[in-house]
Order: C-alpha cells, then sequence, then structure tokens
C-alpha cells in the first residue's frame, strides 16, 4: 500500500498525518475510506473502509491510495472530485493511472 504525494482529503477528515500514520501500519480507523487505484484490476478505482485494507484478501494487492475520506458518502463525492480532475486534465476519465502516475 503506498499514499500519492497530493493526497484528496474530504473535508470532514482532522489530523491526515496521523491517520496516513496508522494506515500505513495497518491499523483501521473508524468510519475512514481509502479511494484507490488497483494495479492488478480494470477497474478505475476501490473505494475501500480501512479496515478492509488489512484483510488477507486485500493485503497482497497493490494499492495507491489517492485519497482518504470520513463516511462512504464523503467517499463517493470525493471520488466525483477526482474523475473531475482527471476529466479536466485529459478530458477522459478513463486516464486516471496516467494522472496519477
Amino acid at each position: 500500500m503506498k499514499f500519492i504525494k497530493n493526497l484528496y482529503i474530504g473535508d470532514k477528515i482532522k489530523n491526515k498525518d496521523r491517520i496516513i500514520r496508522r494506515l500505513s501500519k495497518n491499523h483501521p480507523y473508524k468510519n475512514l475510506y481509502c479511494i484507490c487505484l488497483d494495479s492488478s484490476s480494470n477497474n478505475l478505482l476501490v473505494i475501500l473502509n480501512s479496515s478492509e485494507i488489512k484483510k488477507d484478501i486485500n493485503r497482497n494487492k497493490d494499492y495507491k491510495i489517492i485519497g482518504i475520506a470520513m463516511g462512504k458518502e464523503e467517499a463517493f463525492e470525493l471520488t466525483r472530485r477526482i474523475i473531475d480532475s482527471v476529466y479536466k486534465e485529459y478530458g477522459d476519465p478513463i486516464k486516471i493511472r496516467e494522472f496519477f502516475a
């Protein structure tokens, strides 16, 4: 699991550095959702609850965390903002991997 340098942060996130430290150590954070790129799948983005990231099925996946949000609704809104950014840059949301390369 890696974090991009300019992480997208939801408006309800407080103490971003502490959250990143906890996630780096595979400690879940209550009601925290991560928006991730998954290099091994055809999905554009994956939204995972922080407790799902540490599960065995996800541990070996090469997730790149591009955003964090408090709550599912904020995660969906942040995902929309991310896709809007990609669309403004490339005119095509499918180019999300190039945007975060």
